[in-house]
């Protein structure tokens, strides 16, 4: 059986190591566990957001903010407006992509994954484009009609133009 490309073994000493959606899971059984305690969402959800960060934006996409800035992918108004008028800006609000997980029933890899693989996009745009999202009431959630499919209606709503992959 092929293994899904999230899935890696360990590093020669025999054991394999969790794989960052196994990360992500064990985030996810936190935050549910903290929420039926009777934190809120928000609350319960601080270690799963930065589990999302460390774990599959820097580890698995390789798209760390700062220390691999060059390799997101910029918008077509980014790539040529001065570095200090462009930042990092996920496709999906990660509000909405932490809700899909935390609301998963079951919780598995491949549906963990799935949900990542779909949405988690990273980009970088220029701060009028954000500034756009944010006039258009989009700073941290997506279309009120957002089919939960399509990571790139937010930037369509507000006329961003960037790579699609």
């Amino acid at each position: 059986m092929r293994l899904p490309r999230w899935q890696r073994p360990g590093c020669g000493s025999g054991l394999v190591m969790p794989s960052n959606i196994n990360f992500i899971i064990f985030a996810v059984k936190q935050a549910k566990e903290a929420e039926a305690f009777g934190f809120t969402r928000n609350e319960a959800c601080r270690n799963l957001k930065i589990a999302l960060h460390q774990y599959w934006q820097n580890k698995q996409l390789r798209q760390h903010g700062q220390a691999h800035r060059d390799k997101i992918p910029m918008s077509k108004a980014a790539k040529t407006a001065p570095k200090d008028q462009i930042q990092v800006e996920h496709a999906v609000p990660q509000q909405p992509i932490v809700n899909m997980l935390m609301d998963m029933e079951p919780l598995s890899e491949e549906g963990v994954g799935d949900v990542l693989t779909r949405l988690f996009r990273v980009r970088r745009v220029t701060k009028d484009e954000h500034a756009r999202l944010e006039a258009k009431g989009l700073r941290s959630k997506m279309p009120e009609r957002w089919n939960g499919r399509d990571p790139w209606a937010r930037y369509d709503a507000a006329g961003i133009k960037c790579p699609r992959d």
